[in-house]
């Protein structure tokens, strides 16, 4: 997954910047989502990766998926990727590229695993110190994993802040064991 997201993030990189340019950001997102979401499809997958396809066969499927919505742009965009065989990064590249909107947007978003559901006042003080940490606005998704024993892991992007009983029970045994 981390070489898929490595491989991945110049592209999601390069379109956004033009995106930007363009002031096209909500275009492309959309247009990567609907991208993103045909390659996870399995019949379209496995219809795209035919190796009889050419790149430029691959590109126009890509182009009746997204209809009105095909821009030169992103056709360009779409050829680049064919080209290369990258095609099946595009879920990787669409996160990314939300990833890079919401940070361009002065934006956060945060999941949180916690043993147990979190109460309104617990969201809500998770919720200030995380702004006050990532010095952004914060939009909180809460899961529920008893896995966890206790505590709470908190991902955003690439940073993960883990205080769960989970984790501090296998670094005890971590440090015994050696």
């Amino acid at each position: 997954m981390a070489e898929l997201l490595t491989l991945a993030r110049p592209y999601a990189k390069a379109a956004f910047a033009y995106a930007t340019e363009q002031n096209a950001t909500d275009n492309w997102s959309n247009a990567l989502q609907v991208l993103g979401a045909a390659v996870q499809d399995d019949a379209f997958s496995a219809y795209l990766n035919r190796p009889e396809l050419t790149p430029a066969e691959q590109v126009s499927l890509f182009a009746k998926v997204l209809g009105e919505d095909q821009t030169t742009a992103v056709s360009n965009f779409l050829t680049l990727l064919a080209d290369n065989n990258r095609l099946s990064l595009l879920p990787e590249i669409q996160a990314e590229y939300e990833q890079l909107k919401s940070q361009n947007n002065n934006n956060v978003d945060v999941v949180i695993e916690s043993a147990f559901p979190l109460t309104a006042e617990q969201e809500n003080m998770l919720k200030t110190a995380l702004e006050k940490h990532f010095n952004s606005t914060v939009s909180i998704s809460v899961e529920v994993n008893q896995a966890l024993i206790a505590g709470v892991v908190i991902r955003a992007g690439d940073q993960v802040i883990d205080d769960s009983a989970l984790n501090k029970l296998e670094k005890m045994r971590t440090r015994l064991l050696a």
